[in-house]
């Protein structure tokens, strides 16, 4: 009785863990658009004529520093929020491998721990270890994201405000 709480206990932080991954990848893939709507949109603030857009931030050449500051951090938060969302897609991958994994290794021997030799792992635990791995390279990225983003948004308000 006690085996069959503590699967369930660990089946739902399992689902739990998949579900935050989830929201994370989505939250992030989200930010990557807002940042290219923002950059898109100091482009066209940046050109002479509103409705023709600059075509990138070498065709400010150093006219406006303001708005080629906001696009610069904009371009380089963007590029970490890429950068931390394939790391979480690639942890949710290997997260998703390994219940495949476990789901098989329990089919093939019966539930039973039949490995022979304590250095021997499943590819279960290679695949759950792998997805841990991702997601700490993911995690000073994020942190560099938040960073990167604030920068971001400071010198794009102030570029909107006139500050800068």
């Amino acid at each position: 009785m006690l085996e069959a709480v503590d699967a369930d206990v660990q089946n739902r932080r399992r689902h739990q863990g998949q579900r935050a991954l989830e929201g994370a990848s989505m939250d992030l893939g989200l930010a990557v658009a807002s940042m290219g709507a923002a950059r898109h949109l100091a482009l066209r603030g940046g050109a002479p004529c509103p409705s023709a857009p600059l075509d990138s931030v070498d065709d400010l050449a150093g006219d406006d520093p303001g708005v080629w500051c906001a696009l610069e951090k904009l371009g380089n938060a963007a590029a970490l929020a890429t950068r931390v969302h394939d790391g979480v897609e690639r942890a949710r991958g290997h997260l998703r491998a390994a219940e495949l994994l476990g789901f098989l290794d329990e089919a093939s021997d019966g539930g039973g721990d039949v490995n022979t030799a304590p250095w021997e792992q499943s590819p279960c635990f290679c695949e759950q270890f792998s997805g841990a791995m991702a997601l700490a390279e993911a995690l000073p990225k994020a942190m560099d994201l938040a960073t990167e983003t604030d920068d971001a948004r400071e010198a794009a308000f102030g570029f909107i405000g006139g500050v800068n």
